[in-house]
């Protein structure tokens, strides 16, 4: 196999090797510049950047495309409500599959070898797939209403809101209707599940509610007044349920008592990410978004850090009155882990230290970094996985921002993608699921938005012996302390 010698890489934190002296001061010829090609691989595995605490650097950004050229892919086109598998330039497999109503999908959802879709906004639908053929399992044509949101899977159920107005539960396997129970029109945000208990948005009586229900059955358990409906939906961390709302508002609510422990004006715009006793919040500031740190238990902010390059934040919905823009919105929706935040702002993809925002890496969508052409990041395992406006999916290293392969398929893709097992999952904006295997199975973990039933992380799964080639000595990641059954 061929490989590309690294001379130097922008960001990580090691010291380059000085450059050849040109020919005719020391007598040596100069050395040709390599220039990357579709699926070469590293030499070796890059140093580990260094991070100084308190020190903010100014790493100049680098290009998603710089160190790896984006591998086209002929993705075909299946019949309506139709798969068909193929091969990628570099020999792994892939399929596609043609959801019949043809329109924007949201995320899909993994669980125990099947892959779940809505059928759209405008659609009555929902789809199981065979997770490594794209073969359809099951479809439910018939439901009461409109709208699946993008589902979760949690011990066996696939649970799931309709724009018009109903609160799913599914069974994973066959896709019979386990219950359903009627929340109010229009519910447009995402469900999260933690505990047997399953929480959604929905207007109530004198307004928008938060509610939660017993997942087994639907039964209500408790309800907590808010302001406006929810950024893509609740995420569960803790003894607490924490949502943003299209108002301006963020809630922490006690999960299993519905008390209202806080609630603060802080112009989020997406689900906040919880961890270690702090909320990672992006937010609206002077037309522009920006991460803040909030003290999870006050609801204060705590830090203020990086402002994005970009003035694209008008795009946040302000209000429920364009209801497909809510359905559909991520936002730029930060990830921690172990200490480094992830998170794609705009055109901009930054690995920073959570507790002081030293900039660890930087990557950049050349000429797109001012819109929000770069979706909302997926962890799995030792990388990160994201998905452009325009249809490209990049594999990056968590420790140094490198791509370690990438793909244009053709189609627009707004919803984060989802990573099991080796494969990347991508809904796209004209009704197809694209899944390519990229990897070997340690590639995991993300199996739906926020990566599991609580929105908060990577699933747990169970160990994998194979090791990628492309992944360093000692970067194998645990299991992850959360994550669906």
């Amino acid at each position: 196999m061929k490989r590309l010698l690294l001379l130097s890489l922008v960001g990580c934190g090691t010291a380059a090797s000085p450059p050849p002296p040109p020919a005719g001061e020391s007598g040596a010829a100069p050395v040709p510049r390599l220039v990357p090609q579709p699926g070469l691989d590293l030499a070796g595995p890059i140093a580990t950047p260094v991070r100084t605490a308190g020190v903010h650097h100014a790493l100049p950004p680098v290009d998603l495309v710089t160190d790896r050229a984006v591998v086209s892919v002929d993705v075909p086109v299946p019949p309506s409500g139709g798969s068909v598998g193929f091969q990628l330039p570099d020999d792994r497999p892939g399929w596609v599959a043609r959801i019949p109503d043809a329109v924007q999908l949201p995320a899909v959802a993994y669980g125990n070898g099947r892959v779940y879709v809505s059928g759209g906004f405008e659609a009555t639908t929902f789809y199981a797939m065979n997770a490594t053929t794209g073969r359809f399992d099951w479809a439910t044509t018939n439901l009461e209403d409109n709208g699946p949101t993008a589902a979760v899977f949690d011990d066996g159920r696939v649970v799931f809101n309709t724009e018009s107005c109903t609160l799913f539960a599914l069974d994973g396997k066959t896709g019979k209707r386990l219950w359903l129970r009627r929340l109010g029109d229009p519910t447009l945000s995402q469900t999260a599940v933690a505990d047997g208990l399953v929480f959604a948005s929905h207007p109530g009586a004198h307004g928008q509610e938060l509610s939660a229900y017993r997942v087994a059955d639907g039964e209500p358990v408790w309800t907590q007044p808010i302001d406006a409906e929810l950024l893509a939906g609740p995420a569960v961390g803790g003894d607490a349920v924490y949502a943003s709302t299209t108002g301006g508002m963020t809630y922490k609510i006690l999960r299993r008592s519905g008390q209202l422990a806080w609630s603060r004006r802080l112009d989020a715009t997406t689900v906040p990410w919880i961890a270690d006793g702090e909320l990672y919040v992006t937010r609206q500031a002077h037309n522009r978004e920006q991460q803040v740190v909030v003290d999870a238990a006050s609801g204060k902010v705590v830090r203020e850090q990086r402002l994005a390059a970009g003035k694209y934040a008008w795009d946040v919905p302000m209000d429920s009155r364009d209801w497909k823009t809510v359905w559909s919105f991520e936002g730029s929706r930060p990830v921690v882990d172990r200490g480094v935040r992830y998170v794609a702002m705009g055109g901009e993809i930054h690995a920073s230290d959570a507790a002081t925002g030293e900039p660890l890496w930087q990557r950049t969508y050349a000429g797109k970094e001012s819109r929000r052409s770069v979706g909302s990041v997926a962890l799995a395992g030792s990388a990160i996985v994201i998905a452009t406006r325009d249809g490209q999916l990049f594999g990056l290293d968590i420790d140094t921002g490198y791509t370690l392969w990438s793909y244009a398929i053709g189609h627009h893709i707004v919803a984060e993608p989802v990573v099991a097992k080796g494969w990347v999952y991508a809904a796209t904006t004209d009704g197809f699921v694209v899944a390519l295997n990229v990897a070997d199975a340690t590639l995991d973990g993300w199996h739906m938005f926020g990566g599991n039933p609580q929105h908060d992380g990577p699933v747990v799964t169970a160990p994998v012996a194979a090791r990628s080639p492309s992944r360093s000595p000692g970067r194998d990641r645990p299991a992850s302390p959360r994550g669906d059954r």
